[in-house]
């Protein structure tokens, strides 16, 4: 059984407070010093304790293995506020046992727009992946592990061998996500099917004194995945579970650590990374016509378009990228790209209630999703006036 560690980096250029009295004023839409103190605060908690602990972990055991992704976003904001963060990910890469994802470079919605953006946000974070780290990725995924038939086939048509996707029942049939399987769309891609409850074990619950099985220990949890069966157990979480979303004083950290030394005590089990499970014999395929994502319960794009606001606003961002494609100012590409990071459509989610409200309310800074909306509108309708204003 091979171990697949997947660990997202993300964080977004989260908007100022932009008013219907600031348009037309030129001020920026982005927050930038309240951005780069908050990845500061991120950076002590959680980047730079947990990547020196991957680091050691991968001095002291020549078997282990992990992958990462990181966005465009998040490499941009460690240039301005932390970059040692991005030689800690530097040193991890240089020892041959981290893989890093390809995506899209905003971790945006562009998978859910008329070609070629997608296209080109994904070349672009191939190019900085090269510029900064030296990797040519294999595996791509999208943004919240959204995947469908047709993007397979757009994986295929970038020559990527494999893809990762989430594990869930609806496109599985039956089948465990313990198997590499292939793209029904697209053969040559290879699918690695996130295990969610042993990884939500950790992301989610390691810290809830109301869990059943709390505390957990690294020795019990290599021993779940032991007596899991299957090929591969691929467990796919968010960099921040390590220090920011479970604290340092929960033992988190100090979890990461142990792990490697507690698979070691099992013969059947090893590590891999993603371009190395991708290889295993894939069982059979998977089909996906509509897309599904790790996302909330209903694993489906209601995080971000599952209501009103989120729809009127996508919509409007859609009609205003025509604009800006045709004006050619590089810097308004830009603003526009960014607020097609999928987290401002996900600080609008009205819809849920329970654990995902929950989630969604950790993530937003706004005292409303109404607020939200409005904010990036005013936003985007100041963006419009401007790439106008450039055809005139």
């Amino acid at each position: 059984m091979q171990i697949v560690l997947y660990l997202h980096l993300h964080q977004p250029w989260r908007l100022a407070r932009f008013r219907y009295l600031d348009l037309g004023s030129g001020r920026s839409y982005f927050d930038e010093p309240r951005n780069l103190e908050l990845f500061r605060g991120i950076a002590e908690r959680s980047y730079r304790p947990a990547l020196g602990r991957l680091l050691s972990a991968l001095e002291a055991h020549p078997e282990f293995r992990c992958s990462l992704s990181i966005t465009g976003t998040f490499v941009e904001q460690a240039d301005r506020a932390a970059p040692d963060v991005l030689e800690l990910v530097r040193a991890l890469v240089r020892t041959g046992r981290v893989a890093l994802v390809a995506e899209t470079y905003y971790h945006s919605l562009a998978f859910l727009l008329p070609p070629p953006e997608l296209a080109e946000e994904v070349a672009l974070h191939r190019q900085m992946l090269w510029d900064r780290f030296g990797a040519r990725p294999k595996v791509l995924r999208m943004t919240e592990l959204a995947y469908s038939d047709e993007l397979a086939r757009f994986a295929e048509s970038q020559r990527f061998h494999g893809m990762l996707a989430e594990g869930w029942e609806g496109i599985l049939h039956g089948h465990p996500p313990t198997h590499v399987y292939c793209a029904a769309s697209a053969p040559t891609v290879q699918l690695l099917l996130r295990h969610y409850p042993l990884s939500d074990d950790v992301g989610f619950r390691f810290s809830s004194r109301e869990w059943s099985e709390y505390p957990l220990t690294s020795e019990k949890y290599a021993g779940w995945i032991a007596a899991t069966p299957g090929e591969v157990v691929n467990l796919f979480m968010d960099f921040e579970t390590f220090g920011e979303h479970h604290k340092a004083d929960t033992g988190i950290l100090e979890f990461l650590s142990a792990l490697p030394e507690a698979v070691a005590v099992h013969p059947r089990l090893g590590w891999a990374t993603v371009e190395e499970a991708i290889h295993l014999p894939p069982r059979e395929s998977v089909s996906a016509p509509v897309t599904v994502s790790w996302a909330d319960q209903n694993r489906d794009l209601g995080a971000w378009l599952g209501n009103d606001l989120q729809r009127s606003a996508f919509e409007a961002a859609k009609k205003v990228g025509v604009l800006v494609e045709k004006a050619g100012d590089p810097e308004l590409l830009t603003s526009w790209r960014r607020l097609l990071t999928s987290d401002h459509f996900y600080y609008m989610y009205v819809s849920g209630h329970g654990a995902d409200a929950g989630v969604h309310q950790y993530f937003s800074s706004y005292g409303s999703p109404y607020d939200a909306y409005a904010n990036y509108m005013n936003a985007l309708t100041d963006l419009r006036q401007r790439a106008v204003a450039r055809l005139r």
